[in-house]
């Protein structure tokens, strides 16, 4: 091992890449590490978040992302929980503001736990089109779940699968895919220095069949005309331009296609297509960023309309809409019956595409409706995120410095105020501000909590 803990292989490679700039590459592992925040425009601009956030510094190659200069608490303010925004390293909000996401596309993120780049994407489509978020693994896979439903994306489909069978079920299907694939993370040895641990247990180059087979698969799921991304957060050549170069050469019909630069996103000089970030460059930690573009027109697929197919049951959706009606009555939520999917007790509004395949591990196909039992129907935390404060017909707004808020958000029952009138259903929308936090169900004065228990303010 070398200064700052650094192993010795790393180091040497780094001199090799970067020649007379090393000693100013290697002073900033003297300097703390920036934190940063993306503002979720799924329920708020940019500029209105800042001003309400005290946020000023913008990361330029990210419209919606800011500076986090210092500790400012954000993970523990209920604006965080109602999805307003999301933390995020600045380096990797270049890879999904590279990918170019138009909303009404199809959009694979195949290696997406725990969902920074999904959730990005997600607020890009605006809500249009599909997302597909995969994780192979089923534990990181609930962390992607739950930031999906955070920050109230509803026409998002989540896969733990992999590559090879999501190959096998969606050929040419995607206008874009993401693949932000495992990788040695030197990028993060400044942020993260027990990052260190896990590269001297592997070596350096452990990942690169994996990050090759994960690309010659999304190769495969891309349309003609769509836009292949591929990201790491480390500087190691093998992962990176090396990767990109093969991954050419197998691939005749990809070359390569980078957009207008921003600054700070250094193009590289090993291989065409290839942006690189590095801490002497930028306020960021170093990430790697590739954009192909695969050959056959610009525009995709003209027909995206028509429900995702699944096990739809005309008598299990009349159930539902029975059981539903009262709460649906208080609340602006248009349902296409066709687009409505019943798997047991649970019901699921399926996104506006024909993306369900049969054999595949599906966490969630869409926006979770919620729960049936006993002909009754409980609205989900999923719901409550993706609705608009002014969807709901007689909300509980409480202020952000409201006492309630904390306790609602500790699963505590709380009160409401005098004089507030029941709906006919009991199930209200509690608001912090104008952006929902969850359902309350009113028995008298007394607001029952519905908050999600596993999401709860320990």
């Amino acid at each position: 091992m070398a200064m700052s803990g650094l192993p010795e292989s790393f180091l040497s490679d780094m001199q090799e890449l970067l020649g007379e700039e090393y000693p100013a590459f290697l002073s900033c592992f003297e300097e703390r590490p920036l934190s940063g925040l993306r503002v979720n425009t799924l329920k708020i601009a940019p500029e209105e978040a800042a001003e309400l956030l005290g946020l000023t510094d913008p990361v330029p190659w990210a419209p919606p992302g800011f500076y986090l200069p210092e500790e400012k608490g954000l993970t523990r303010h209920p604006f965080y929980y109602a999805g307003l925004y999301y933390i995020q390293e600045p380096s990797a909000m270049s890879s999904a503001s590279l990918l170019g996401t138009r909303p009404g596309e199809r959009i694979l993120d195949l290696c997406a736990a725990p969902g920074g780049k999904s959730t990005q994407i997600g607020a890009d489509l605006k809500g249009q089109g599909l997302l597909v978020s995969n994780d192979l693994s089923s534990s990181r896979a609930k962390a992607l779940l739950k930031n999906i439903e955070l920050m109230g994306i509803g026409n998002a489909v989540l896969t733990c699968e992999e590559s090879g069978r999501l190959k096998a079920a969606y050929p040419g299907f995607f206008d874009r895919i993401l693949v932000d694939a495992p990788c040695s993370g030197e990028g993060m040895f400044r942020k993260h220095p027990a990052v260190i641990r896990a590269y001297l247990e592997h070596g350096r180059d452990f990942y690169c069949p994996v990050q090759a087979m994960l690309l010659d698969d999304a190769a495969e799921m891309l349309r003609p005309g769509g836009t292949l991304v591929y990201s790491t957060c480390t500087y190691n050549r093998k992962e990176d331009e090396d990767q990109i170069t093969a991954f050419l050469s197998r691939h005749p019909d990809f070359t390569p296609d980078l957009p207008a630069l921003s600054p700070g996103l250094t193009p590289s000089s090993l291989q065409e297509g290839c942006v690189r970030l590095f801490p002497h460059h930028a306020k960021a930690e170093g990430h790697f960023v590739a954009r192909l573009k695969k050959a056959g027109p610009e525009e995709g697929f003209k027909a995206y309309a028509g429900a995702a197919t699944g096990s739809r049951k005309e008598g299990e959706t009349r159930a539902f809409l029975k059981a539903a009606e009262s709460f649906l009555r208080s609340v602006k939520l248009p349902l296409d019956p066709g687009r409505i999917l019943v798997q047991g007790e649970y019901v699921s509004y399926l996104p506006d595409v024909d993306c369900l395949r049969p054999g595949l591990r599906y966490l969630r196909t869409g926006l979770l409706l919620g729960q049936l039992k006993s002909g009754r129907f409980k609205p989900s935390q999923a719901l409550a995120m993706f609705l608009e404060g002014s969807a709901f017909e007689a909300p509980v707004a409480l202020d952000s410095e409201d006492p309630r808020v904390l306790r609602y958000l500790k699963g505590e029952t709380i009160e409401s105020d005098s004089g507030e009138k029941q709906t006919e259903s009991g199930y209200r929308l509690l608001l912090c501000g104008r952006w929902p936090l969850g359902f309350v169900k009113q028995d008298r004065n007394r607001l029952k909590n519905m908050y999600l228990p596993g999401w709860r303010m320990m």
